[in-house]
């Protein structure tokens, strides 16, 4: 049992432990992310640190059990369909739209705080995004209900819908951000519930994007790192323009 266990572990997550013992690296010291590629560090490096150890120890723990315990519990969700129709929709919503429209509204109607928050959501989205792709092109597992697709880990829509949760809940409270999260956990569901991803899958997902939100969220808060965009009027307020910045 012991070398069955041994050999899930190493095939399975050598790539991840590779991973995210290189982001450590970049971590000078705990909630200190230095000054370069800081928010990409920040899962590691700030407070989200705890929310991305924890997701990541429950993830190779349900991989671990796939085969008797999360399997089960796949099973049984798909043979219910709790979600019958509903599950498409969590399948076109979750491709990041919920992310986008906030950015956008933000941008137009956010007001004094409107750049920073579509920011917050920008930075957040854009490295979730990153790492979601990276790992799915480098991992290549396959979806359980569609053998010739091998994307499966970890869930982009789970990834995606987290961070969007995460954002809304630092910069609108605990009751937009409780309707955000119900709405990430439907999504995430979904995806389970029609056969797209495993549960190790989605708990990935969920433990990127909270940590994204987070982590770059304790960057700007307690460390007053600069924001990439910065949105202005044109001088005759007829139109705007956009200005990227990025420190190197």
């Amino acid at each position: 049992m012991h070398s069955i266990v041994t050999q899930l572990f190493y095939s399975h997550f050598r790539t991840i432990f590779t991973i995210t013992l290189g982001l450590a690296t970049f971590a000078v010291k705990a909630n200190d992310c230095g000054k370069f590629l800081d928010n990409f560090t920040s899962p590691v490096c700030t407070d989200a640190k705890y929310i991305f150890w924890t997701g990541t120890a429950l993830t190779i723990s349900l991989r671990i059990v796939k085969k008797n315990f999360e399997t089960d519990v796949q099973n049984q969700a798909i043979e219910k369909n709790h979600l019958r129709q509903w599950g498409a929709v969590g399948d076109t919503v979750g491709f990041g739209y919920l992310n986008g429209a906030y950015i956008l509204g933000q941008m137009l109607f956010g007001g004094t705080k409107g750049n920073a928050r579509a920011e917050h959501m920008f930075e957040s989205s854009f490295y979730t995004l990153g790492v979601t792709y990276g790992l799915k092109q480098k991992i290549h597992e396959t979806r359980p209900g569609f053998p010739t697709e091998h994307d499966s880990f970890p869930s982009g829509h789970s990834s995606f819908s987290f961070a969007f949760a995460s954002v809304v809940t630092a910069n609108h409270g605990l009751v937009w951000g409780g309707l955000a999260h119900l709405t990430a956990v439907f999504i995430s569901f979904s995806r389970i519930n029609d056969n797209w991803h495993y549960m190790h899958d989605v708990v990935a997902g969920m433990t990127i994007g909270l940590s994204y939100g987070w982590g770059v969220y304790f960057n700007h808060r307690k460390y007053h790192k600069p924001y990439w965009i910065g949105f202005l009027p044109t001088a005759d307020l007829k139109g705007g323009q956009l200005a990227l910045n990025y420190r190197f």
